[in-house]
């Protein structure tokens, strides 16, 4: 499956790193590392992974999500899921993170609130 990032420093200081494409098995350790690099070579206070081009994630790649999120606040770093799609938060939700991981709630008609 493929996968493309792209980082980006922020004017607020913050760096996002923007992730399209599908995540699994296959890739997801590669993800991980993408996120601890930027991470521990920028030392943003706030890294935000931006998934809203994410059409596809396993349990793998929430599982890639959770350790980056804890290496990155090891160094000090907050990690923060940004606009994450639909299909993105409702496995984020299932798998019970997504609070964990900064990814908004749905309210109860279904929309993300942000």
């Amino acid at each position: 499956m493929t996968m493309s990032l792209t980082t980006n420093v922020m004017m607020d200081g913050s760096t996002v790193l923007s992730v399209r494409g599908e995540i699994d098995h296959s890739n997801a350790a590669t993800l991980r590392q993408e996120i601890v690099s930027a991470a521990t070579e920028r030392r943003p206070r706030v890294l935000r992974v931006d998934l809203g081009l994410v059409t596809f994630l396993d349990s793998a790649a929430v599982g890639a999500l959770v350790g980056a999120q804890r290496e990155c606040g090891t160094e000090g770093v907050h990690l923060v899921v940004s606009r994450a799609s639909p299909f993105v938060h409702r496995q984020l939700r299932i798998a019970g993170v997504h609070e964990m991981l900064g990814a908004p709630t749905e309210n109860d008609t279904g929309h993300i609130v942000f």
